[in-house]
């Protein structure tokens, strides 16, 4: 039976104007919690109150298996 490993961790996306594509800070900026993830939202917010920015959720799921061990074509 397979072993499956579920990890969540929040970042912030943010953009000029409705027009523009959401961007992110690169994946080194995410947060395991969720309430550290709002008070970063909040200073960004602060810091750049022209702009949208949005949480954002990533869930990465790892399933572990056996492997059979014949090669596969």
């Amino acid at each position: 039976m397979p072993d499956n490993t579920t990890t969540v961790a929040y970042f912030i996306q943010s953009r000029p104007a409705p027009s523009q594509s959401w961007q992110q800070q690169g994946l080194r900026f995410s947060w395991e919690s969720k309430a550290k993830a709002l008070e970063k939202l909040a200073w960004r917010r602060e810091q750049q109150p022209n702009w949208q920015h949005r949480l954002m959720e990533r869930i990465t799921t790892i399933t572990e298996q056996p492997a059979t061990e014949t090669q596969d074509a």
